[in-house]
C-alpha cells in the first residue's frame, strides 16, 4: 500500500554558500512501498545535485527527490553530491533510512466448509501493533460462515501497514427430503423414497447404499432415515416414520363345511402385501397349500394342492410378508 502523503524530510548536509561544511544523519523510518519526499536545506537555487537511492526509485527535482521505497525491509541509503555555481564538487553525503514492512499472512488462501459451519482464519504475522479485519474486528483471528473474500490489514509501531486476503467457499448441503410421516394401508402398501444427488454417497438406516429405498407395509411402525454425503464431504440427513395399519389378525381355526359361514381361512390384512407368500403344512411336514400374493380367489378352503378335502386337524403355517420382517408362523385348525 502506498503512502501518498508526501512528507518532506530535509537533508541537513548541504554546502553553505561556497563552503563544504556538512554532516550525515539517520532519516525517519519509511514504509515499504511508500512514497516520501526528501529535500535539501540551504540551496540558493544555483547548485546541481546528483542523487542515488538504494532500495527504491525516485523522481529527481534537483534539490529534492520523491522516493518510492520498494517492498524490501531493512537499511537503505540516500546519497547526494552537490556541485555549486563555481564548479566545486562537495563530498558525497550518505544518509540512512530504515524501511519497515509489517508481515502478515492468512494461513489458508482458500478454505472450504459446508453450509451451516464456520471457519476460523488464522494469521502468521510479525512486528504487528494492530489488526483490522474487513468487518472492523481487531483480533488475530477471524471467524467466517459464508462464501466470500476476507482481508486483514495490519499496522506496525511506525504506522506502516500490510494486508492479505483469503477466500472462503461454503459448499451447499445435499438436498434430502423424505417427506412427511405417512401411513401405509389397503390402498397404498409401499412408498419409494428417492434422495438422488449427483456424485453423492448414501447411507440408509438398514445399511443400503443406493440412492432410493422402498418401504413396504409392515405390522409395526418404521423409522426410516438416510445420510447423504456429497462430493465435498457435506452431509445432510432426514428421517420419516412410516406407520403401520395394525397387527395382522390370523384366525386359528375355520370350518370349511360349505354352510356359508367361516368356510375359508381369511386373513384380511394380507391384501396390502404384494409379495406375501403363504405355505401350510400337515403334521408330517407335507405342504398342503401355497399362495403367492393374496386375493379372494387365493383363500385357503381346507383342501390340499390337488383340491382334495383335508381332514380335521391342526396345520402349521408360514406367512412371509417379504418386507424384511421375520416370517409369521403358527397353527390353524380345520374343524368339520
Amino acid at each position: 500500500m502506498k503512502y501518498l502523503n508526501r512528507i518532506l524530510f530535509f537533508l541537513f548536509f548541504l554546502v553553505i554558500l561556497s563552503g563544504f561544511n556538512s554532516y550525515a544523519q539517520t532519516l525517519p523510518v519509511a514504509c515499504g512501498d511508500g512514497e516520501v519526499l526528501y529535500g535539501v536545506v540551504g540551496d540558493n537555487g544555483n547548485s546541481i545535485f546528483v542523487w542515488e537511492v538504494t532500495g527504491g526509485t525516485f523522481i529527481d527535482y534537483n534539490d529534492s527527490i520523491l522516493v518510492t521505497w520498494n517492498d524490501v525491509a531493512g537499511m537503505h541509503y540516500i546519497k547526494v553530491t552537490e556541485t555549486n555555481i563555481y564548479g566545486c564538487v562537495g563530498e558525497q553525503l550518505v544518509d540512512s533510512v530504515i524501511v519497515t514492512i509489517p508481515f502478515v499472512d492468512i494461513l489458508d488462501d482458500v478454505a472450504e466448509i459446508c453450509q451451516g459451519e464456520s471457519y476460523t482464519f488464522e494469521t502468521d504475522a510479525s512486528d504487528i501493533s494492530s489488526y483490522l479485519w474487513e468487518d472492523g474486528s481487531t483480533g488475530e483471528t477471524f471467524i467466517a460462515t459464508i462464501s466470500g473474500d476476507y482481508w486483514v490489514r495490519v499496522e506496525d509501531e511506525y504506522g506502516c501497514t500490510s494486508s492479505d486476503t483469503a477466500a472462503l467457499i461454503a459448499h451447499e448441503l445435499p438436498v434430502v427430503d423424505l417427506g412427511p410421516d405417512t401411513t401405509l394401508g389397503d390402498d397404498v402398501n409401499s412408498i419409494l423414497f428417492d434422495v438422488y444427488n449427483d456424485g453423492a454417497i448414501y447411507d440408509w438406516f438398514n445399511g443400503d447404499i443406493s440412492s432410493s429405498y422402498t418401504a413396504y407395509a409392515q405390522t409395526i411402525d418404521q423409522e426410516i432415515w438416510v445420510n447423504v454425503t456429497n462430493e465435498f464431504g457435506c452431509v445432510a440427513s432426514d428421517t420419516v416414520v412410516v406407520r403401520s395399519y395394525g397387527e395382522i389378525e390370523i384366525p386359528n381355526a375355520f370350518t370349511p363345511n360349505d354352510d356359508g359361514t367361516n368356510d375359508v381361512w381369511e386373513i384380511e390384512q394380507l391384501f396390502v402385501f404384494d409379495n406375501v407368500t403363504i405355505d401350510v403344512y400337515n403334521r408330517w411336514g407335507e405342504r398342503v397349500f401355497h399362495s403367492s400374493g393374496y386375493s379372494v380367489d387365493k383363500y385357503w378352503n381346507g383342501t390340499n394342492q390337488k383340491g382334495k378335502k383335508l381332514p380335521m386337524d391342526a396345520y402349521y403355517y408360514v406367512i412371509d410378508l417379504h418386507n424384511d420382517e421375520e416370517p409369521i408362523v403358527g397353527t390353524v385348525t380345520i374343524i368339520r
